[in-house]
C-alpha cells in the first residue's frame, strides 16, 4: 500500500504554463492534455515549485528534501554525481473547475462528468480518499447546479453566451460540498460561495468552454526613449484564469513501509507562484493538500 494524497490548486491570478510554440494566432498558448485538449499543469512544473517552498521555510532539512524530491543537478563547476531519486511522485495537476462569465451571480466554477469521474478514477486507483461516490449525467443544453442560489433564474443558466437549462441537483450539491470542504475547510463563507457557483455542464459544452474560456492577452515591449511599441515586440499570451481549479495526486514511490520520506510533512495550505510571467503577478495560487 502507497500513502497517497490529494492535491489541489486554486488560481489566485492568471496562470501561464505554456509549452514554448505557437498555436494558431496564440504566440505562447498553456499546456494542454493531447488527448481532451483541457488546461495541464506538468507535475515538472509544480514539483521544483513544492521543493522551494520546503527549501525556503525550513519546513524540510537539505537531507529530508533530498530523501522527499531527490538530488539536485549539479550546479556549474561542481563535481558531477550519481543523481538520487526521490520518495516523492507528483501526477500533473488536471483542471476541475474552469471560471467561466454567467448572466446572474458574476462567475460560474463549471466542471463536467469526464472531468468528475477522471479525478474518482485517480483516487481510487491510488487508494486515495475520493471526494464522492457518483458522477451524475449531463444533457447537452442543461446545467446541474448544487443550490437555486446566485446562478439560478426563472430555471436558466446563462454561461458566456450559452443559455442553458438549469437543474437543481442532489448529487451536484453532495459533490460541491465535498469540494468545497477539501479547498475551503477553514472558511466557511467561501464553502458557501464556491457551492452557490458550482455547475456541472456537459462534456461537449465543457469542451468548448476549455477552448473559449481561457484569457488572451496582447502584450507589448516598448521603446524607453519613445515610449512607442518596438517594431515586432508584439505576441498573444494565453492564460488559464483566475479562480481556475486544478487537482493531481502525491503518492510515494517505493511503499510506505520503505518510504523514506512521510508524505504527512507535505500536508500545506499555503500561496505559491507557478508558470511564467511571476514579475506581473501571474501564477499566484493556492495550494492546498491532505
Amino acid at each position: 500500500m502507497k500513502e497517497t494524497k490529494l492535491i489541489f490548486l486554486h488560481a489566485l491570478t492568471p496562470v501561464h504554463v505554456g509549452t514554448g510554440q505557437a498555436v494558431a494566432n496564440v504566440d505562447l498558448p498553456i499546456a494542454r492534455e493531447k488527448a481532451t485538449g483541457f488546461p495541464i499543469i506538468p507535475a515538472s512544473a509544480f514539483k521544483g515549485v513544492l521543493r522551494d517552498h520546503f527549501a525556503y521555510n525550513g519546513t524540510l532539512s537539505r537531507e529530508e528534501l533530498i530523501k522527499a524530491f531527490g538530488s539536485e543537478p549539479p550546479k556549474p563547476g561542481e563535481t558531477e554525481r550519481e543523481p538520487e531519486g526521490g520518495d516523492w511522485a507528483f501526477t500533473d495537476l488536471r483542471i476541475l473547475c474552469l471560471p467561466v462569465r454567467s448572466f446572474y451571480g458574476t462567475f460560474a466554477y463549471v466542471t463536467c462528468p469526464l472531468v468528475l469521474q477522471r479525478l474518482k478514477q485517480v483516487a481510487q486507483a491510488f487508494h486515495a480518499e475520493t471526494p464522492y461516490a457518483t458522477v451524475p449525467s449531463v444533457e447537452e443544453t442543461q446545467v446541474l447546479t448544487a443550490t437555486k442560489g446566485a446562478l439560478f433564474r426563472d430555471s436558466k443558466v446563462y454561461l458566456e453566451e450559452l443559455d442553458l437549462e438549469a437543474k437543481e441537483d442532489v448529487q451536484a450539491q453532495q459533490i460541491a460540498s465535498a469540494l468545497a470542504q477539501h479547498l475551503f475547510s477553514k472558511n466557511g463563507d467561501e464553502r458557501q460561495a464556491f457551492v452557490n457557483r458550482f455547475a456541472i455542464v456537459s462534456d461537449q459544452v465543457f469542451d468548448y468552454l476549455s477552448e473559449t474560456a481561457t484569457e488572451i492577452a496582447a502584450r507589448v515591449r516598448l521603446d524607453d526613449d519613445k515610449k512607442t511599441v518596438i517594431g515586432g515586440a508584439l505576441w498573444y499570451e494565453e492564460c488559464v484564469p483566475a479562480e481556475s481549479i486544478f487537482y493531481g495526486f502525491a503518492t510515494h514511490v517505493k511503499a510506505v513501509e520503505n518510504a523514506q520520506a512521510s508524505l504527512e510533512k507535505l500536508e500545506m495550505d499555503a500561496c505559491l507562484q507557478i508558470g511564467g510571467d511571476a514579475t506581473i503577478g501571474r501564477g499566484i495560487c493556492r495550494v492546498v493538500i491532505r
